[in-house]
């Protein structure tokens, strides 16, 4: 109980945290006047290690408070983040042990690949479908879609990866998860009876 309490307490610290930095040290680290999106970031690591359901709720909660404190196309944020988390999440969170052994059952692999491969993968997705609606937006708002604001965009994908890839390991290793070591699939049916030989 205190385990899954202290647990619960590290994950808030980690998104307020991420909230905080995102606002008031992020805008100082930039290239070429783009800065990485730390909020992506730590989006991606917790909707990896804690799955679909962490993920949608921390996507809520980094929606609503950039929707109030850092607004930018009306409505945006309060609908990207929720969203966009919960469809990585389908792609790129664990899947459940009974969902590796429905794949095992009709011939596909089963297996999670690598979280840490899957983390930044997470976060490259999510930036790069933030990148697409605000160019998109651009475009319908009568701008130009030159090669510089796609540089940009692309910019911002890779940056927000790099940086995933930097500070993933440290704050999976304060939220509690370990490496899982692979070990062999046991022979089950799909509805948890042992498998006939």
């Amino acid at each position: 109980m205190r385990q899954t309490f202290m647990r619960q307490v590290k994950l808030l610290l980690v998104i307020l945290l991420g909230y905080l930095a995102h606002v008031s040290i992020m805008p100082y680290i930039s290239i070429g006047g783009v800065s990485p999106s730390l909020l992506l970031a730590v989006t991606a690591i917790v909707t990896v290690g804690y799955g679909l359901i962490h993920g949608l709720w921390i996507g809520m909660f980094y929606g609503i408070v950039m929707e109030i404190m850092l607004p930018t196309v009306q409505m945006l944020n309060l609908l990207f983040y929720p969203v966009s988390a919960l469809l990585c999440g389908v792609f790129f969170a664990d899947r459940s042990a009974a969902q590796l052994q429905y794949a095992r059952s009709i011939g596909k692999r089963g297996r999670n690949i690598s979280p840490l491969i899957r983390t930044v993968l997470c976060a490259a997705v999510n930036t790069l479908i933030y990148e697409a609606i605000n160019l998109v937006y651009m475009y319908l708002s009568g701008a130009e879609l030159s090669s510089v604001l796609i540089q940009r965009a692309l910019t911002d994908v890779v940056m927000t990866s790099a940086l995933t890839l930097i500070i993933m390991l440290p704050v999976r290793k304060f939220l509690g998860f370990r490496k899982v070591e692979d070990a062999p699939a046991a022979q089950m049916r799909f509805d948890r009876r042992p498998a006939r030989d």
